[in-house]
């Protein structure tokens, strides 16, 4: 079959053979993947996704590391070309998708028949290989971990972005208004395209005044949910945005830049605990957390 391998670590924008120093190798002769186990699958791939980890990958510097030799790719789509003797949820024929951390750069790939979904007929296939990563963690992030509300305010970061876009759509269907940041018309077109509530263009604009501006026309206290795939100093910036007891859901660090949280961000915001007290509104003791607010709230003091 063919495929496009990883013969050695290395920068993954020079062209498969181009020199010795490229990490890619295009092979028309790699070995078709046999099946493993009794349940597992062989895909015909029709459809798979480009990732920014995967160019981490290759160059050994993702969390998962790979030794080469190594076909890189993760989410795709295809059509079930073989099984084994004990599958019983796909037939040979039917339309799949899934993920895997690497293995989808080729004609071929083998799955367990539980890590496979189903893909409905109508449905596009190439749409269908972007599904796992990119809608399965924006979802996982939003609906599981921050328990994304209607009503409540989320600022996507790297907005034009596979994760950013899934986030945006999901938080619109959660009914949230929806602030989304990139840089570039192009990019700032787009997302208007996505009916999102704000647009923060970063080659024209600073995040900080921007959303604050929008936020006062809206009559909004601040961010509830800051969805991070970024970081470095767009991340810290937007933190001085958001509201208290707001959430933030680190994806990624696509700045190449882990941000390192000042805690002080979250001690200037203790104004309006004080305000509460003044106001006699408080109801038991008032604490600062460092960690999960939603951990104390309970908690009678």
């Amino acid at each position: 079959m063919e495929a496009l391998v990883c013969r050695k670590l290395g920068d993954p924008t020079l062209p498969p053979d181009s020199s010795e120093h490229a990490p890619f190798t295009f092979s028309k002769s790699h070995p078709i993947p046999i099946l493993n186990s009794s349940t597992s699958v062989r895909v015909r791939i029709k459809s798979t996704c480009l990732m920014f980890a995967t160019g981490l990958q290759t160059q050994g510097k993702y969390q998962e590391k790979y030794a080469p030799p190594f076909i890189p790719g993760s989410d795709y789509s295809g059509v079930v070309e073989s099984v084994g003797p004990n599958v019983t949820k796909f037939e040979i024929g039917d339309r799949v998708c899934s993920f895997a951390y690497v293995g989808s750069f080729a004609q071929y790939i083998v799955a367990e028949e539980t890590e496979l979904y189903g893909v409905p007929d109508g449905c596009d296939l190439v749409a269908a290989a972007a599904i796992p990563v990119a809608y399965g963690t924006s979802h996982f992030a939003l609906i599981s971990r921050a328990k994304l509300k209607s009503g409540q305010v989320l600022l996507v970061l790297g907005a034009a972005g596979g994760v950013g876009v899934a986030a945006i759509q999901i938080g619109k269907i959660c009914g949230a208004t929806v602030i989304a940041v990139a840089r570039g018309a192009e990019k700032v077109e787009f997302l208007k395209s996505e009916g999102v509530d704000h647009i923060v263009d970063i080659s024209k604009e600073g995040v900080i005044e921007s959303v604050k501006a929008f936020l006062k026309t809206r009559k909004l206290k601040g961010v509830d949910v800051l969805y991070d795939p970024v970081g470095g100093k767009l991340a810290k910036e937007s933190l001085k945005v958001l509201s208290w007891g707001a959430q933030i859901l680190v994806i990624g660090f696509t700045s190449g830049e882990v941000p390192v949280i000042p805690v002080n961000i979250a001690l200037v915001k203790v104004h309006l605990a004080f305000a509460d007290i003044t106001d006699r509104k408080v109801i038991g003791k008032v604490m600062i957390t460092f960690d999960d607010a939603k951990a104390i709230t309970s908690s009678k003091l």
